[in-house]
């Protein structure tokens, strides 16, 4: 399984780490792309991506993740719509957490779907469907999977389940527990 992180300049990078250590433990081989070949990240760290997105093909991919942030530059950069686009139309999986289900919003691939979001509906009206934002922390609708940033956790467990990374329902719980500070005795 192969996993591709879409990094950008301000991406909250804590709200993807849950998930790309349990790729790391599962063995799902993990690539990060941008719009430049470099980034940095909310903490002010610099990332070297492994390819800028124009050189992405979605047929090496199972799923797209999406880290939030601030969507405004990237709400209309044609390259990056078109790879979230091009991931639905092949039916991978899509996870955008907090800020980034702008994103899919942006690029039209929310439709009649339900979503979970962080971001102020007002902020970006013409990409979100009020009626369809769900009150859950996390959402699973079709191939996509949406997230506020504060279920950074639940999200990483949803993507995981999702993949069926999980030996069993005990494995899912007690990784749930885990990074939740939930196993003191």
């Amino acid at each position: 399984m192969k996993a591709l992180f879409f990094l950008y300049d301000g991406y909250v990078d804590w709200e993807i780490s849950t998930l790309s250590y349990i790729f790391s433990v599962t063995n799902v081989e993990i690539e990060t792309t941008a719009l430049t070949s470099e980034v940095t990240h909310s903490g002010n760290f610099t990332i070297k991506v492994n390819q800028t997105v124009d050189r992405c093909r979605v047929q090496d991919y199972d799923i797209l993740i999406l880290p939030g942030g601030d969507p405004e530059p990237l709400i209309h950069d044609k390259r990056l719509l078109s790879l979230i686009k091009e991931f639905d139309e092949q039916n991978k999986w899509i996870a955008a957490i907090c800020g980034a289900s702008t994103l899919l919003g942006a690029s039209s691939v929310l439709r009649n779907r339900e979503y979970s979001t962080s971001i102020e509906l007002s902020e970006f009206p013409a990409f979100f469907r009020p009626e369809l934002k769900s009150k859950a922390d996390v959402t699973v609708c079709e191939n996509l999977i949406t997230a506020e940033g504060n279920g950074y956790v639940e999200f990483a467990v949803a993507v995981g389940k999702q993949l069926k990374l999980f030996q069993d329902r005990e494995d899912e719980l007690e990784t749930m527990l885990f990074f939740k500070n939930l196993l003191r005795g």
